[in-house]
């Protein structure tokens, strides 16, 4: 009798583990602190949704610290970890299309926007090829860009011309070029240091980092382009080996869930933060927000008018039709 508890224990404990050894963890490769949105909002819910999907079989654990933000796209190409959000403009010359999503004069919210540019990617961008040894679960933006400095600009964007302004790469260096900034580039967690320093004197940035980044301690004036002065372009990845690994089953609860719909609610849950990071500058911190008027939304437009046309050769010159694209993009745009 005591020999069949032993092997009735035994077995037991064998199972629990054979059990606990099937349960497939994604490492997730991100950045940005604990508190950004994409950390406290949206990866717990990619977690929760795998996680029902598959009945616990399949979930996340983010991991900080792995690489900086310009190295995530090889990071998870390379299987350092399974997943992670990159920017586009990090990475110059890997990414041309995506730039299509972060022209001036779309205007829109996150979810708006990052709903057409994934319905946009899947017609036109994807035969491009550019994400190679990924899979994109989906792309999407942040809210409006916006000019945050530190003092104001007395004479709007004109003012901007010769500023030292921290430019977060792609379309929004071309835009930071045609008004006559000092660009100065670092990735986004660095933004803080490099203004406090006095490296720059403000940030093209949305409303949402004024908490997720604390520009708000920082930069006093946000100035608003109705019009739509840039955004960001962003992808949801994960590894080609990865994702070939898991199960029929856990492959399916991916596929369910990449796409359209995952852009609108990842697009939503940024304007979420745009909210609230908005709430937190100007009740917290008094933050002073200037809607661009008729004026200085025409010099803008004229200023920035060269950079769709050079966006589309480039986008053109790899196969894509690119004003179909973007034609494509703007009528979806709702």
């Amino acid at each position: 009798m005591k020999n069949l508890i032993k092997l009735t224990m035994a077995a037991a404990v064998a199972t629990a583990a054979s059990a606990a050894s099937a349960e497939t963890v994604l490492t997730v490769s991100t950045w940005a602190s604990p508190k950004h949105s994409m950390n406290s909002t949206t990866f717990p819910r990619i977690d929760e949704i795998l996680k029902e999907c598959s009945g616990g079989d399949l979930s996340l654990k983010l991991e900080y610290g792995l690489a900086p933000p310009p190295a995530q796209y090889d990071t998870i190409r390379d299987g350092v970890a399974d997943m992670s959000w990159i920017v586009h403009g990090y990475t110059p010359g890997k990414f041309v299309t995506t730039k299509l999503a972060e022209l001036p004069g779309i205007p829109g919210n996150a979810e708006q926007i990052s709903v057409a540019y994934q319905m946009t990617h899947e017609k036109y961008l994807a035969d491009a090829g550019e994400a190679k040894g990924v899979q994109v679960l989906t792309n999407f933006v942040h809210g409006p860009g916006m000019a945050n400095t530190v003092k104001p600009l007395e004479e709007g964007y004109r003012s901007l011309d010769g500023m030292k302004m921290r430019v977060g790469g792609g379309v929004a260096n071309m835009i930071g070029t045609a008004l006559g900034v000092a660009g100065v580039n670092v990735p986004a967690p660095a933004v803080y240091e490099t203004i406090a320093s006095g490296v720059a004197e403000g940030v093209f940035f949305p409303m949402e980092t004024m908490f997720a980044f604390k520009t708000a301690e920082l930069t006093k004036y946000s100035y608003v382009n109705p019009d739509g002065m840039y955004t960001t372009s962003f992808a949801l990845i994960m590894n080609q080996d990865s994702y070939d690994a898991l199960s029929d089953a856990n492959r399916k609860c991916v596929d369910d869930m990449r796409g359209v719909e995952m852009a609108r609610w990842v697009g939503r849950i940024w304007d979420e933060a745009d909210a609230f990071g908005r709430d937190k500058a100007v009740n917290e911190f008094g933050l002073t927000v200037i809607e661009m008027d008729a004026d200085q939304r025409a010099y803008y437009k004229e200023k920035t008018a060269g950079i769709e046309a050079a966006v589309l050769k480039e986008v053109s010159a790899t196969g894509v039709d690119g004003a179909a694209a973007l034609e494509f993009l703007k009528s979806n745009i709702k």
